[in-house]
């Protein structure tokens, strides 16, 4: 079961236009760069609003007429800021004309897997260096992607962005209604008419993640780790490094950034708190190397005879309150184990 109709021609315009804004977002930060009484902030809210009055009122039977409608949409908001920015105004005129230009060509398919390409490339970087071969052996692995819409159910643990449907969601084995087959590792795509412009900023972030926490990584279903420590691990890997791993194409500033700009705010408590608690360890650490190390060996955690698959969440609980009771010891504790099993070991129970 794919989009309906109605639904993947918005997705064909929203990621379209989102598209050629990406490609224009240099020129409209040159625009308002020396003019602070309109900011680039303020142009991309024009924007959203415009996709949010076109996803809600507008009913196009095809591309071409999505186009021009979300265009004379954008247009009327361009309209109320032209005489105060007239760059500004400009580039918004160009992005119009760029995506009246592509409709022919264009395929959200297409865009969507190219930015999954970066997200997976990016999770391979994350953990290239791990002395774990169980996460080297998994590094080949590629999820394809299947498009959904906000019909499919709920996965509270899923729901940590603040978009309902979530944006992307990994699943080891789905169930494909259409031909009745079980499908393995497949990454829903998952789109809804409250999108805006971030989750399309935030897309090779967001695959990263699924890539880097429940792919390549061991999934035992640890929330506290796959879904906060390792949040946190790879949004400091891709702002920290991102901009020297050569992508082809390569990441705007815009994209690097596009966690900690637009989505962190929006975490759900326990995501937040999570990785909270592992920017305040790793800050405290101060020994960046150790921490992913670290976060490689809890990624390639197997239980061993006696041993829950919950163990990581555990060792975090553990791990944090100690952090909160007795840094100094903890610091001592941690020089002096070989490994992290050795360490819990010498962690107070919670």
């Amino acid at each position: 079961m794919g989009l309906p109709d109605g639904v993947a021609i918005k997705l064909d315009a929203y990621t379209l236009f989102c598209r050629q804004l990406l490609i224009h977002l240099q020129a409209l930060n040159d625009a308002t760069r020396t003019d602070l009484r309109l900011t680039t902030d303020d142009c991309l809210s024009r924007f959203d609003q415009s996709l949010h009055q076109f996803f809600n009122e507008a009913a196009p039977h095809d591309l071409e007429q999505a186009v021009n409608e979300l265009g004379a949409v954008l247009r009327g908001r361009v309209a109320l800021f032209r005489a105060q920015n007239s760059q500004a105004a400009a580039v918004f005129d160009r992005v119009i004309e760029a995506v009246t230009a592509a409709v022919p060509t264009w395929h959200y398919q297409e865009d969507l897997e190219a930015l999954h390409q970066q997200g997976r490339q990016l999770a391979r970087h994350f953990y290239a260096d791990t002395p774990w071969s169980v996460t080297q052996a998994r590094l080949d692995r590629e999820a394809r992607l299947l498009f959904r819409d906000d019909g499919e159910p709920i996965v509270p643990q899923e729901e940590n962005f603040g978009y309902h449907p979530t944006p992307v969601a990994f699943r080891a084995h789905y169930q494909d209604e259409e031909t009745g087959q079980e499908l393995k590792d497949v990454i829903l795509v998952r789109f809804g008419f409250g999108y805006d412009f971030a989750p399309y900023l935030a897309y090779p972030y967001l695959f990263m993640h699924e890539y880097v926490a429940h792919i390549f990584a061991l999934d035992h279903g640890n929330e506290r780790f796959n879904d906060g420590w390792l949040l946190y691990a790879a949004n400091f890997f891709l702002s920290h490094r991102g901009w020297n791993l050569y992508l082809q194409p390569p990441l705007t500033r815009c994209q690097i950034r596009a966690f900690d700009e637009r989505l962190h705010g929006k975490l759900n408590p326990n995501p937040r708190r999570a990785y909270r608690f592992a920017c305040d360890f790793d800050s405290w650490l101060n020994d960046p190397e150790r921490f992913h190390a670290m976060t490689c060996e809890l990624a390639a955690f197997e239980p061993r005879a006696g041993e829950s698959g919950f163990w990581p969440n555990q060792f975090i609980n553990r791990l944090e309150q100690e952090f909160d009771t007795n840094r100094p010891l903890l610091r001592r504790k941690i020089e002096a184990a070989p490994d992290l099993r050795t360490l819990c070991a010498t962690l107070p129970p919670v």
